[in-house]
């Protein structure tokens, strides 16, 4: 009997991840729990195509499905004018089933501002943090490994690139980023290299343009190649938005393993000077904005 994956999101979304997975058929059975009942028809066609995969199944799901899942993806809603709050809101409702219905996988946000919905997820769930992750800046990661090993002349799996934070405010971590076995910032010292550290702050400033733009589909690859190393039980360490259970607490995307039981931390995440500034800077303003949304919440009471 294959695992089961479920993803909550809306059709376009949905469809376009199933798509995806269609073409990998990966030993899953995938089911689709709507956003609303009339999209139930609209999945008809994917379920009919499951049928030519020796592996992958897709059906429409109910809610005795939460309790059988593996894991479970939330894909962002796509409301128009929707506001943070109204996102945690949403996320309260949803959490707030699949606890009821006994969800006891790994929850995976993959969508903007994984690091706020990761954090309130965990809050609300009492899950284990190990099984609450979002793919953060993991996508960003594997766009940034292959424009590197084409600027190098090299593989990409010589690359080992790092970056931190939040998806839509990545941190290039170069002096967390190697070439085979030496940091990159040695590589550059290089002459035959042609490569200088003009070319790092112009990529830096490449990925930032990049994570400006839509993610989906960068999402939904970084999601199947992290499912396919966990059916060959090949574990990967990603930068993944992860819950940081200090004091206070918040998520943000850094290095972890990730395999069949969730997010590990291996160590501490040791950064340059100026990167550790741009990380605390932005766990500072992911911290203000739990402790406006919590500020909120209480008045709302």
């Amino acid at each position: 009997m294959n695992p089961t994956l479920l993803i909550q999101g809306n059709f376009d979304q949905a469809s376009q991840l199933l798509q995806q997975l269609l073409i990998t058929d990966l030993p899953l059975d995938c089911v689709v729990m709507p956003n609303t009942t009339t999209d139930t028809p609209r999945y008809q066609s994917l379920v009919v195509a499951s049928a030519l995969c020796p592996h992958l199944s897709i059906r429409v799901g109910t809610a005795s499905d939460y309790g059988q899942a593996a894991w479970m993806v939330v894909l962002d809603r796509n409301v128009k004018d929707a506001t943070l709050q109204s996102r945690v809101d949403e996320l309260r409702l949803l959490i707030k089933r699949i606890v009821e219905n006994g969800f006891a996988g790994q929850l995976i946000f993959s969508g903007e501002q994984d690091e706020l919905l990761a954090y309130f997820a965990w809050k609300f769930s009492g899950l284990p943090a190990s099984q609450i992750w979002g793919l953060g800046t993991y996508p960003l990661t594997r766009l940034l490994t292959y424009r590197l090993a084409e600027r190098l002349g090299v593989g990409a799996a010589v690359i080992q690139a790092a970056v931190v934070g939040t998806a839509s405010q990545p941190i290039a971590a170069w002096s967390r980023t190697y070439v085979g076995p030496a940091p990159i910032l040695m590589y550059l010292a290089n002459a035959d290299a042609n490569f200088d550290a003009d070319d790092l702050g112009k990529m830096s400033s490449w990925l930032e343009r990049e994570a400006a733009g839509d993610q989906a589909i960068l999402r939904d690859m970084a999601l199947i190649r992290l499912l396919q190393a966990n059916f060959a039980d090949q574990p990967l360490i990603a930068s993944v938005t992860n819950v940081h259970q200090e004091d206070p607490v918040f998520a943000a995307a850094t290095p972890v393993l990730v395999g069949k039981k969730g997010v590990k931390h291996l160590t501490n995440l040791v950064l340059s000077e100026d990167e550790e500034q741009a990380f605390a800077a932005q766990i500072k303003a992911i911290r203000t904005e739990i402790e406006t949304i919590e500020g909120q919440q209480t008045e709302g009471k």
